[in-house]
C-alpha cells in the first residue's frame, strides 16, 4: 500500500470497489500482494504463511514459519517475504521462489507485531510489543539500531519520498514521525483512540490512520494536525488508500464490512459487505490489486 507508485506511463488508478472473488482459507490474520498478484497471508492458528493469487484464486500451499505469525511484507523485488513470528519471538524470512523459510531474526524486546521494508530494500522495520521498533540491515540480518515509541507499535506506513516512516501505537493513542536512515523521531502525532494500520497518500501531504475507537484520522503532514476525524460504522484495523489519492478502504472488523471514503468530500462513497472479520488490507505496489484478510476463513480480492 505504502510502496512505490505505478512505473512510468501508467496513470495513478484504483480498484473499482468489485470483490472479484473470495478464496476458502484457513483463518486469515496479516496479508501481503506482489503485482503479479501473488498473495502472502498469515495463518496465526496454524503456525504459517498461507500461498493463494489473483491469478489461480485457490489455496496453493503452505509455509511453516513459526508460532502465530501475524504481519507480513515482500521487499520491493517481491524475492523475498518477511513474517513476525509474535510466539516465537522472531521475524521469518521466506525465499519466495523456493516458499521455504530460510532464516529468523530474534526481537529481543519482544514479541514482533509487523513488518515494513524501506522502498530501497537495505533496512527492515520491526514493530515490538514494547515501546521498541528495531532497525534491521536486510543483507546481514542484523539489528542495527531501536527507536522508542508509544506502547505496542502495531502498524507502519512509508513516506513517497523514501525516508519517512510512521509508527502507530495502538495503546499510546499516538503516531510517530521516524527519520529511516538516521532512526530518530521527528514528531509525535496524538490522535487518542486505539490507531491501528495506516497509509500516506502519493503526494505525501496526507496520513490516515484506522482507529479501533470508531473513527479514520486525517493528518496534514506539512502542519502535523490532525485535520479530520471521519466516523466508522465500528472500530477501524486495516486501511490502504488507492494510487490516486482518492479513496480509502477501511476494514470493520465487528460490522464485516469495508467502507469506501471519497477522501475529497470525506463522504462515505461505498461499503463492501465482505461478512466474516476482516483484519488487514493488502494492494500490489502499483495498486490495481487488493486483498483483504479475514480471520473467518477466507481471503477476499478486490479490484
Amino acid at each position: 500500500m505504502d510502496a512505490q507508485g505505478p512505473a512510468c506511463g501508467q496513470p495513478p488508478t484504483h480498484p473499482t470497489g468489485l470483490v472479484l472473488d473470495s478464496v476458502p482459507t484457513p483463518p486469515a490474520y496479516g496479508i501481503a500482494v506482489r503485482d503479479d498478484g501473488l498473495t502472502y497471508f498469515t495463518e496465526a492458528y496454524n503456525a504459517g504463511v498461507g500461498i493463494t493469487s489473483t491469478q489461480t484464486r485457490t489455496l496453493d500451499g503452505f509455509i511453516p514459519t513459526g508460532e502465530s505469525p501475524t504481519g507480513l511484507a515482500f521487499s520491493p523485488d517481491g524475492n523475498t517475504a518477511y513474517v513476525t513470528n509474535q510466539g516465537s519471538q522472531n521475524v521469518g524470512v521466506i525465499d519466495v521462489a523456493s516458499a521455504q523459510q530460510v532464516s529468523t531474526i530474534f526481537t529481543p524486546a519482544g514479541s514482533p507485531l509487523v513488518v515494513r521494508v524501506s522502498p530501497d530494500g537495505s533496512r527492515l522495520f520491526v514493530a515490538t510489543a514494547s515501546t521498541t521498533v528495531y532497525i534491521i540491515d536486510t543483507q546481514s540480518q542484523q539489528i542495527i539500531g531501536n527507536v522508542q515509541v508509544g506502547f505496542l507499535p502495531n502498524a507502519f506506513a512509508v513516506h513517497p519520498d523514501g525516508r519517512i516512516i510512521y509508527v502507530s501505537a495502538a495503546f499510546g493513542g499516538t503516531v510517530s514521525e521516524i527519520d529511516m536512515f538516521t532512526g530518530t523521531v521527528l514528531r509525535t502525532f496524538t490522535v487518542g483512540g486505539t490507531p491501528q494500520d495506516m497509509a500516506v497518500t502519493r503526494k505525501g501531504d496526507r496520513l490516515y490512520v484506522a482507529n479501533e475507537a470508531g473513527y479514520l484520522n486525517e493528518i496534514t503532514l506539512l502542519t502535523g494536525e490532525v485535520t479530520a476525524t471521519i466516523p466508522l460504522a465500528g472500530g477501524a484495523f486495516g486501511i490502504g488508500v488507492t494510487p490516486d489519492d482518492g479513496q480509502a478502504y477501511v476494514t470493520i472488523p465487528s460490522a464485516g464490512v469495508v467502507q469506501i471514503f471519497n477522501l475529497n468530500s470525506r463522504k462515505l462513497a461505498q461499503t463492501l459487505p465482505v461478512g466474516g472479520n476482516p483484519r488487514r488490507i493488502g494492494f500490489s505496489q502499483q495498486g490495481r490489486i487488493g486483498a483483504i484478510a479475514n480471520l473467518a476463513g477466507y481471503v477476499s480480492f478486490v479490484r
